[in-house]
C-alpha cells in the first residue's frame, strides 16, 4: 500500500485474478499468486509473490527500475521455515559501480546508514551475525539487511520499521535522482546481464529448490521469468 499510495501503478490482472494463481504440481490446491503492477519511468514493474505450503511460505516483493535508467531495484525476501522461524533479505540492487560512479552511491546508499546500523548493530537481531549467501549478495549492495540462519517473528516485528525506511527512501528516490546517468543503452544490456545472474538458479539452488517445490517446476519457472521481463 506504501507504493500504491506514493506512485503511480496499474495492476495486470487476469480476468480480474492475480497475473497468476500458483497450483503446485502434486496437487489442486491453490499454492499462492504472483500479482504484477505495471509502473511509471522510472519505475517498470511491481511484482509480489505469495506462495504457501504445509508449515512453509515464500514472500517476494520486488519493485524494479525501468532498464535504461538509474533508478535500483527494491527486493524484499521472507521465506517462512517451520511454524515460527524464518529467514529475510531487503536490500536495494544497484545499477551502477561504485568504482566509477561513487556519487551515485553517496546519493543512493548512504541515506540507508542510519538504518542499517539500527537493525545490524541489534544484537539480539541475527542480521547482526548470520550473513546471507555471498554470491548472491554480490549482485546486491553492501547496504543489505539479511537473516542468513534462521530467526523468529519478534525479529521481523522489530526490523519492521526498517524494512519500510528502505522502503520510503527507494520510493523517494523515484522523485529523481540528481547522478548524471550513463547511456540508455549501456544502461539496458547492464540491467539484463544483471537479472540474468541474479535470478541464475545455481547462485542460490536451494532457493530455487524451494520455490520449486512451493509451485512446481512450470510455473516456478513462469515466475521467474515474470521476474527478469521487463515490461515497459
Amino acid at each position: 500500500s506504501r507504493c500504491l499510495d506514493r506512485l503511480s501503478f496499474e495492476e495486470q490482472s487476469a480476468g480480474g485474478r492475480p497475473w497468476l494463481c500458483v497450483e503446485p504440481d502434486e496437487s489442486h490446491e491453490p499454492g499462492g499468486f504472483v500479482r504484477l503492477w505495471a509502473g511509471q519511468r522510472p519505475i517498470d514493474r511491481m511484482v509480489r509473490v505469495q506462495l504457501h505450503g504445509p508449515a512453509s511460505g515464500i514472500h517476494l516483493f520486488f519493485v524494479f527500475g525501468s532498464a535504461d535508467t538509474q533508478m535500483p531495484h527494491f527486493h524484499l525476501q521472507i521465506v517462512q521455515i517451520g511454524e515460527s522461524s524464518c529467514v529475510y533479505n531487503v536490500d536495494l540492487l544497484p545499477r551502477l559501480d561504485p568504482v566509477d560512479h561513487p556519487g551515485y552511491y553517496e546519493q543512493v546508499f548512504f541515506p540507508l546508514n542510519i538504518a542499517y546500523w539500527k537493525a545490524t548493530q541489534d544484537r539480539n537481531n541475527a542480521c547482526a551475525s548470520a550473513v546471507g549467501n555471498p554470491a548472491v549478495a554480490a549482485y546486491l549492495s553492501p547496504w543489505g539487511i539479511a537473516a542468513g540462519r534462521p530467526t523468529d517473528s519478534a525479529e521481523l516485528d522489530r526490523v519492521g520499521p526498517r524494512i519500510h525506511d528502505y522502503l520510503d527512501h527507494y520510493l523517494s528516490l523515484a522523485g529523481g535522482i540528481d547522478y548524471p546517468a550513463p547511456d540508455a543503452g549501456l544502461l539496458r544490456t547492464r540491467n539484463e546481464r544483471h537479472l540474468r545472474c541474479f535470478f541464475d538458479e545455481k547462485l542460490d539452488p536451494r532457493a530455487w529448490k524451494g520455490l520449486y517445490r512451493l509451485a512446481g517446476r512450470k510455473q516456478g519457472g513462469e515466475i521467474r521469468r515474470i521476474l527478469m521481463q521487463e515490461l515497459g
